[in-house]
């Protein structure tokens, strides 16, 4: 497995890239993100800023049209009652952040912690694996 661009310049670049809404909503998720748990690596996969824990994407931040998803790889061993997730099955869960709203800096860092609380002790068990 090749690992991903890590360059600040690049994640720079990338939150420079995306329209002024969704870079406002993107840099706010980072830097609750960054908060809550400042070991995490940044990359740049799958055209998204990718949080890595041991080695393993563990969140992501998903611009789209209307709102900005922080994507919680392992988001289904969370407890339900934690936020409103979407998702379902043993697959990612999302937490939904609309356009023109302020970011709830504390039901993020709820699910960064409760996220890496439940990340595996070995690097990648059990999360989505980068196959490029």
């Amino acid at each position: 497995m090749r690992p991903g661009p890590r360059s600040k310049a690049l994640i720079s670049a990338w939150l420079d890239f995306q329209p002024p809404a969704q870079r406002e909503v993107a840099q706010a998720l980072r830097a609750a993100v960054r908060e809550a748990e400042p070991a995490l690596d940044e990359i740049i996969r799958w055209g998204q800023l990718v949080f890595v824990w041991g080695g393993a994407p563990l969140l992501a931040i998903a611009p789209h049209r209307g709102h900005v998803n922080l994507q919680i790889f392992n988001g289904y061993l969370l407890p339900p009652d934690l936020g409103p997730l979407e998702g379902h099955g043993r697959g990612t869960r999302s937490y939904r952040c609309r356009l023109q709203q302020p970011v709830d800096v504390v039901q993020v860092q709820m699910l960064v912690a409760a996220s890496v609380a439940r990340a595996p002790s070995e690097a990648g068990a059990g999360l989505p694996r980068d196959e490029g």
